[in-house]
C-alpha cells in the first residue's frame, strides 16, 4: 500500500475489494503496460492539511467540478474496507485500456481525474454509485451529479 492518500491528476482510479482481486488487478494492470499502480486503502478530501493557500485552491477547483462529490464517495468506499487503485494516464486512449482492465477485476467507481474536470469511465452495467448520486452524463461528454 502507498502512503498516498490523495488522488493525484491525471490518474483513472477504481475501486476494488478483496485482496486476491487487487493483486489480480495489479498484475493486469501491469501486463497492459502500466507499471506504477498507487494502491490505495484511504484517501482523504481535498484541500486536508498542509499548505492553506494550496488547499483553498484546490478545494475551489473541486467544486467548479464534481470532484469534492466523488472523492468523498472514495472516502467513504475505503472506510468500508474498499481499496483504491489509481494509475497515471497521458491521455484517453490510455484511459480507456486502464478503465477496461480495471472492469475486468470488478472494479467499480472508475473515473478519470484530469487535471480540471473528472470523467466518469464506469459504463452503465457497474454503476458508479447509489443512483440518487450517480452524475448524469450530457452530450458534450460533461458529468454533473444528479439532482
Amino acid at each position: 500500500m502507498t502512503q498516498e492518500t490523495r488522488i493525484p491528476a491525471n490518474h483513472v482510479v477504481g475501486v476494488v475489494s478483496g485482496e486476491g482481486s487487487i493483486e489480480r488487478a495489479k498484475q493486469g494492470l501491469q501486463r497492459a503496460g502500466f507499471d506504477e499502480v498507487l494502491v490505495m486503502d484511504k484517501v482523504e478530501a481535498t484541500g486536508d492539511g498542509g499548505n492553506p493557500i494550496s488547499g483553498f485552491i484546490e478545494k475551489l477547483a473541486g467544486h467548479l467540478s464534481d470532484q469534492v462529490g466523488y472523492i468523498d464517495q472514495y472516502k467513504e468506499q475505503t472506510e468500508a474496507g474498499g481499496t483504491v487503485l489509481a494509475v497515471k494516464v497521458e491521455d484517453r486512449d490510455q484511459a480507456e485500456r486502464v478503465r477496461s482492465t480495471l472492469e475486468t477485476f470488478g472494479a467499480v467507481n472508475i473515473r478519470l481525474f484530469g487535471r480540471l474536470a473528472v470523467s466518469d469511465l464506469t459504463p452503465e452495467s457497474n454503476p458508479s454509485a447509489p443512483s440518487d448520486e450517480r452524475p448524469a452524463t450530457h452530450p458534450s461528454g460533461r458529468t454533473e451529479p444528479s439532482r
